[in-house]
């Protein structure tokens, strides 16, 4: 049983790490893959990674493996304080918000811990003062109890605001949101409960702590198999809670920025424009708003015309087909593109490539073998 924060573990450094490559390869695509813009732009590896250490402490506890590593006990507390503003932050990003406006409050808690450890706390983390046995802290001070519990429940109320949230959303809505909704409702009503054992732990019953690490390895075990067997689900996901969040805006009137957002969402998550017949008023349906303003936002804002915009994503698309699936035919590649007319569709890739396609099947042939 005690391997089971021991597992945990794994699964959340996988994760970690998954994301971590994921976002590199973003970075890397928009020229910007340094270290830094890496850690900056990637929530979810910073809080899987928070997941990874505070298991790994958990099981140091409970193993009393701890008196190897005397001076890494209390290093969960700042961990815990930041796991909830992370978590906030994960959700605001996979809706569709701008991460960088959470206020610098929810990390104060975090900060100050750190301080707390450093600074006032730290004769009480030396192997003289401290015996960890039958998952009790038995010397552990008032005050670090109290913080402990405190920074479990600061993720419970985060997880909460998180669900009220969702909620909101979907009373708000109907359709085609409730096929991801219910899930991730689900998934955040068991968080919960999971927090709540750990806080049980933490206060009234310390052999709570097994049946609380078991729930947050079964949560990070089903998280990983959402990601790695079903991706086209977290694209629904993610392209459902636009929608919800976009319809909640439009209480205050057309923001250009979700518009944007949710444009593109369209286009890279439904990969509207591989319909042929896809028109202004289809798009512009979809977000809500008339064509008219629709065609004002991608000349004003992008410097485009809806057919230039649409067709960018059908050649890019074609130019990885041609290289990808060589076995289709410049005909097949062009209707899967989701252009209509053979003589538009070779003008625009020779305008846009400078070369045929099948010019340039032929002149990348060497890349793909």
């Amino acid at each position: 049983m005690k391997l089971i924060p021991i597992m945990g573990a794994v699964i959340a450094l996988v994760l970690a790490f998954s994301y971590l490559i994921e976002d590199y390869q973003k970075r890397l695509d928009n020229n910007k893959s340094s270290l830094i813009s890496i850690v900056k732009f990637s929530p979810p590896s910073i809080l899987f990674l928070c997941l990874t250490i505070l298991q790994l402490h958990i099981y140091a506890e409970i193993s009393n493996e701890m008196k190897f590593f005397p001076f890494l006990y209390g290093i969960h507390i700042p961990i815990i304080f930041l796991i909830g503003p992370i978590s906030y932050i994960f959700f605001e990003e996979l809706s569709g918000q701008n991460f960088y406006k959470i206020r610098f409050l929810h990390y104060l808690p975090f900060v100050l811990s750190i301080f707390y450890l450093c600074f006032y706390k730290f004769n009480d983390f030396t192997m003289a003062n401290l015996k960890i046995h039958n998952h009790e802290l038995e010397n552990s001070s008032d005050s670090i109890l109290v913080l402990l519990g405190i920074g479990v429940l600061s993720i419970f109320v985060y997880i909460l605001s998180i669900l009220m949230r969702v909620v909101r959303w979907k009373l708000q809505s109907s359709g085609s949101i409730e096929s991801s909704f219910r899930p991730f409702i689900f998934l955040l009503i068991y968080s919960l409960f999971v927090m709540i054992l750990f806080v049980l732990a933490q206060w009234a019953y310390m052999e709570l702590f097994i049946p609380a690490c078991f729930g947050l390895t079964l949560l990070l075990f089903v998280i990983i198999l959402l990601k790695l067997n079903d991706k086209g689900y977290l694209n629904r996901f993610k392209t459902e809670f636009l929608d919800a969040r976009y319809k909640e805006s439009r209480v205050k009137g057309i923001d250009v920025p979700y518009v944007l957002q949710r444009l593109d969402g369209l286009m890279n998550l439904e990969r509207l424009y591989l319909n042929d017949q896809l028109t202004l008023v289809n798009v512009a349906n979809r977000l809500d708003i008339t064509s008219h303003q629709l065609s004002e936002i991608l000349n004003t804002k992008l410097g485009s015309s809806f057919r230039n915009y649409i067709n960018k994503f059908r050649l890019l698309e074609a130019a990885k087909l041609l290289l990808e699936r060589r076995e289709m035919t410049i005909i097949a590649i062009m209707y899967a593109s989701g252009f209509n007319s053979k003589s538009s569709f070779h003008k625009l890739f020779q305008n846009r490539f400078g070369l045929s396609p099948q010019n340039y099947r032929e002149k990348f042939k060497e890349k793909n073998i």
